[in-house]
């Protein structure tokens, strides 16, 4: 009777806390959606140009492009909370997530005459890649950034500012810029979501669209 008795209260010590899981499960979706929707709204009013979503806000979060892209784009797309087909367990995990990733990509109008790349905690790999034109990649280091980034071009110092820019604005936030010329065209800044509230969000997109300016001057 006293092994039955024991066998009951783990089964219950384990049905009380599926049902604090589920419960927290559930909560952070409803964090998640109405996250997604904030943030979609301060996309929509950053820009005159239509906001088209691939998915609409929702607690896997969302996909959208503007249409027509903001000048210097001819692409500018906005993906918060990753890929649409992540596995059940994948999106499980996600909905208990502290923060997620937002990248804002796209494409340039035209080629940039000057490149960058910087990632958190790490040298840019294309700075030290063997591959053609890969030593054409310069090593920089910021005491103001904390870390090593990488540019390409006669003239990449307006570039450089906007980093900086980036960073004093969303330094703790800031996980990866790139802006490349060879194809396939690469722009993208990528971001953690934790503290980054909505009405910051329309001076991130004109701090992104300087950014692709000074990689076409």
């Amino acid at each position: 009777m006293v092994e039955l008795t024991a066998d009951r209260l783990v089964w219950v010590s384990l049905a009380a806390l599926a049902v604090l899981l589920l419960i927290g499960w559930l909560a952070r979706r409803l964090r998640r959606s109405r996250r997604s929707q904030e943030l979609a709204e301060a996309f929509r009013i950053s820009l005159r140009s239509q906001l088209n979503f691939t998915y609409a806000p929702s607690a896997r979060g969302f996909q959208a492009h503007f249409e027509p892209p903001p000048e210097p784009f001819d692409q500018f797309n906005i993906d918060y909370g990753g890929p649409s087909n992540r596995s059940l367990l994948d999106r499980f995990i996600a909905g208990l997530a502290a923060s997620d990733l937002l990248v804002i990509y796209g494409r340039l109008a035209s080629r940039p005459v000057a490149e960058i790349s910087w990632e958190r905690g790490r040298i840019p790999g294309r700075a030290l890649a063997r591959r053609s034109r890969g030593s054409l990649w310069e090593r920089r280091r910021s005491e103001i950034l904390g870390s090593e980034y990488a540019v390409r071009g006669a003239d990449t110092s307006a570039l450089e500012h906007v980093l900086v820019d980036l960073q004093a604005r969303f330094g703790p936030l800031l996980e990866a810029v790139t802006v490349q010329a060879e194809e396939p065209r690469e722009f993208q800044v990528v971001l953690h979501t934790g503290a980054l509230e909505a009405r910051e969000v329309p001076a991130l997109v004109i701090t992104v669209r300087a950014l692709g300016r000074a990689a076409l001057r």
